[in-house]
């Protein structure tokens, strides 16, 4: 497999006036070309940053960022990157939302626009093709912000908690979309969660970072490529073990610093 992302020891440290602040610490790993790979971590330990460098947004204090071999060096097309929030314009139909990116990047051609048209009717979004925001479900919004992601041809996702605004049962139907339609679409993804069961039950490969500044905990591979959706995944008996064995080391983390607060108010 061609290597599509790496991350080269690379650090972050906010500057202000009166203090810094270390956000990441030396983090190296690679995303292979059609892997869907997931990072979990404490809260605030840096995860949406990454994604923000990955995306070029945000420029690395140390290390480098390489993407199909080229260094990333600011904002590029060969990333789509989709949010917590679907940010449809409520004033534009589904399929104008759907346009946005190509608009923005000058590519509205009628090559383009036929593709994103065989998108919406691929993937069951045609008779709401007209229609406005408020008339879809939330899962369904969703359905049509991956599809505007993938409007531009990206190399790569970044999907940044995009079930989070969800209900539970709408979130774990959305997600089966959602990974249908990227394995349909034969894309590399890097996605961020707060939630363990969705990455074991997504992804190829989870990235536990530790507590900030963050640096790479450990690496698990969840070893179901051969399952066919994440709900079917979730049914599986090594489901559970992989569950616990990530809460295990994320929780290490609480435990260490209510101890460390103890131990400190003892002595």
């Amino acid at each position: 497999m061609q290597n599509f992302l790496r991350l080269d020891t690379v650090s972050l440290t906010y500057y202000s006036k009166t203090m810094e602040t270390e956000a990441l610490k030396e983090v190296s790993f690679e995303v292979n070309e059609g892997e869907f790979v997931a990072i979990v971590g404490p809260s605030g330990c840096g995860k949406t940053t990454l994604l923000s460098l990955v995306c070029g947004i945000m420029t690395p204090t140390k290390g480098k960022i390489y993407l199909i071999n080229k260094e990333v060096t600011g904002v590029s097309s060969n990333v789509g990157y989709m949010l917590q929030r679907d940010y449809l314009f409520e004033w534009r139909t589904i399929q104008k939302n759907i346009l946005l990116g190509l608009e923005i990047q000058k590519k509205l051609t009628s090559k383009n626009i036929e593709r994103v048209n065989n998108l919406i009717e691929k993937y069951g979004l045609k008779e709401f093709a007209k229609s406005y925001p408020n008339q879809l479900s939330g899962g369904m919004r969703q359905r049509a912000a991956l599809i505007r992601t993938l409007a531009t041809d990206p190399d790569i996702l970044l999907l940044d908690e995009p079930f989070s605004a969800l209900d539970f049962q709408t979130r774990l139907n959305v997600c089966d979309d959602v990974y249908r339609i990227i394995k349909k679409e034969q894309k590399t993804v890097l996605l961020v969660t707060h939630d363990i069961s969705e990455a074991i039950s997504m992804a190829d490969k989870i990235i536990v970072l530790s507590k900030r500044p963050a640096s790479i905990k450990d690496i698990h591979y969840t070893n179901m490529g051969h399952i066919s959706s994440p709900l079917k995944r979730r049914e599986t008996n090594g489901f559970a073990q992989q569950f616990e064995k990530i809460w295990q080391e994320l929780n290490d983390y609480e435990t260490q610093e209510g101890t460390d607060s103890i131990t400190q108010a003892i002595s």
